[in-house]
């Protein structure tokens, strides 16, 4: 059984866009193992398994190097923190000429989402502690230290100095630079306060 995922790739770049990680997903949980190959104009990912008769179907090409691009995917959707640290925990190298385990795919894209939740956990405390729609007292001090009065921010300024927080908590997060130090984050809110 063999099950494909096409991709267009970009024509004046010269190089091909990885696959998505839900290519990797969906073609993990359909087989045993993963593959890639380059088809033309387009990339193929391959689930491969056995015929009911326990027999192997599968090709692979010998510069196809299904890790690297399992790799290159997952940094797609995640910080290259999490991507670097999954990799380095499985113990993903660049094997070209193999296809990538089902079950290594699978794993792998469940550790980076469990990091992900982890750290938006992390910092969710800070950026409750900070927040200007709560009025919480570490917004009011930072106003003060800034001899800002927290008064003079109406509801819609308050919304919207959350979210631009939001924003650079969620810069920081896909650069892998979660979790926030309270300092750091202090820091933005002087910075948005006197933006308005």
């Amino acid at each position: 059984m063999t099950i494909s995922n096409s991709f267009p790739l970009p024509g004046a770049a010269g190089s091909a866009e990885l696959p998505s990680l839900d290519a990797f997903q969906s073609a993990a949980k359909q087989g045993s193992w993963v593959h890639v190959s380059q088809d033309g104009s387009q990339w193929q990912v391959r689930a491969t398994g056995t015929t009911p008769s326990q027999r192997s179907v599968a090709w692979v090409e010998p510069q196809s190097d299904a890790t690297s691009t399992f790799v290159g995917a997952l940094g797609q959707s995640f910080s290259r923190g999490i991507q670097a640290a999954v990799a380095r925990e499985l113990g993903l190298q660049p094997a070209p000429g193999r296809p990538l385990s089902a079950r290594t795919v699978l794993q792998a894209i469940d550790m980076a989402q469990t990091s992900q939740t982890a750290m938006s956990g992390v910092d969710f405390l800070t950026r409750l502690n900070l927040s200007a729609v709560s009025g919480s007292a570490a917004f009011a001090e930072v106003c003060r230290l800034a001899a800002l009065d927290p008064a003079a921010f109406d509801p819609q300024q308050r919304a919207a100095i959350d979210a631009r927080m939001q924003q650079r908590f969620d810069t920081a997060s896909a650069q892998g630079l979660s979790p926030v130090s309270e300092p750091l984050a202090r820091q933005w809110l002087e910075e948005e306060l006197r933006q308005g």
